[in-house]
């Protein structure tokens, strides 16, 4: 009997204030006016003041929000719920403090307003860590990537004949050196163009693009590609026109990236589908290979950087091109995803026939 009746209490012990006392993230409790009833150490720690020095205050007090419409404390108090939205908190000593912070009502059955919650997580360090990747990205932009080119500029004046007559064997051995070279500004590129998109270091410039027109284009180019490992390119589009909004150049650098991918790993007499379809209000474009398909370990990481699956093979790479185009992809309000088995790959990815109220950044 006893042994059931501590199960009992157990069940109706109130976890929550011990959860909320021992939550990474702070929490603050308001009442139905907006002032503080509860914090727990976390929000102590974050806003710079104790528990004693701020219950009874007006939340937007302590949380330093101002009295407008953007406040997302006030806008929590009149009964709206904030997701995830990052601000700027400044603590106790007057420091400035980044937080991603959700703030929501407390309403009862009837839905009249008790109060809310406020509930904000420290980001500081992903903040430092942010400013880090920045200064890499610049390194790589500056101090890496100039004297790679300049490098490269030089090996391709002497193989042209700028300073004077080579031999067969210097020629032979200025080659080897100016296509390592080519390989590693392009590497470069890739990281750098990667690093932009996912630092959100320029936005997207959409324009009109037809679809169709574009597509063939692109297939195009790739066609000499195409025909050195045998593969050939072939094409679906509907009967109609169809216009997207979306920056030309990611466009075309994400579809030559998916086409490009498929051609490598097609087996010789072989093909590549691209397939263009019209759904609801989106376009969804399909690139389909007689590959050997992707392991379905892999599939769930083949979008991450620096990844490469069992399949990978001895095709050379370093996880950029996927992990970049769904930047592109996701940048434009669209969605990619990828179908594989032994017989072949198929990659999907979407875009909007028109463009969203709002354009996500890169």
């Amino acid at each position: 009997m006893l042994e059931g009746k501590s199960v009992v209490q157990a069940r109706a012990y109130d976890w929550s204030h011990f959860i909320i006392q021992k939550a990474p993230a702070g929490v603050i409790t308001m009442d139905g006016q907006g002032r503080i009833t509860t914090c727990n150490p976390a929000a102590e720690e974050i806003t710079g003041y104790s528990e004693e020095q701020i219950l009874g205050r007006l939340a937007q007090d302590v949380m330093h929000c101002r009295e407008d419409e953007g406040c997302p404390v006030i806008l929590a108090m009149r009964g709206q719920d904030i997701e995830s939205q990052e601000t700027v908190l400044l603590n106790g000593s007057g420091q400035e403090v980044p937080v991603m912070l959700r703030a929501f009502a407390l309403k009862d059955a009837r839905g009249v307003k008790l109060g809310g919650v406020i509930i904000f997580q420290d980001l500081t360090s992903v903040k430092h860590l942010e400013k880090e990747r920045r200064h890499l990205v610049n390194m790589f932009a500056h101090d890496l990537k100039t004297p790679v080119v300049g490098m490269a500029g030089l090996i391709r004046r002497l193989l042209q004949g700028k300073s004077g007559p080579l031999s067969a064997e210097q020629i032979s051995s200025l080659q080897v050196v100016d296509h390592s070279l080519k390989s590693l500004e392009n590497l470069i590129t890739t990281f750098l163009e990667y690093a932009r998109l996912d630092l959100h270091l320029f936005t997207p410039l959409p324009s009109a693009i037809q679809v169709e027109e574009e597509c063939q284009e692109i297939i195009r180019s790739l066609l000499p590609v195409g025909e050195a490992r045998g593969v050939a390119l072939t094409t679906e589009f509907p009967p109609e026109i169809l216009v997207v909004q979306a920056d030309p150049l990611l466009f075309r650098r994400a579809l030559e990236n998916l086409l490009g991918n498929a051609i490598k790993y097609a087996p010789p007499q072989t093909s590549v589908l691209l397939q263009v379809q019209i759904s609801d209000k989106e376009v969804r474009f399909a690139v389909k290979d007689q590959g050997p398909g992707i392991s379905q370990e892999d599939v769930p990481h083949i979008f991450e950087i620096f990844y490469r699956g069992k399949g990978a093979g001895k095709e050379q790479g370093f996880g950029l091109g996927l992990a970049t185009v769904k930047r592109i992809i996701d940048a434009h309000g669209g969605r990619i995803w990828v179908d594989s088995t032994p017989k072949g790959t198929t990659f999907f990815f979407t875009l909007p026939l028109e463009p969203e109220e709002t354009s996500q950044p890169l």
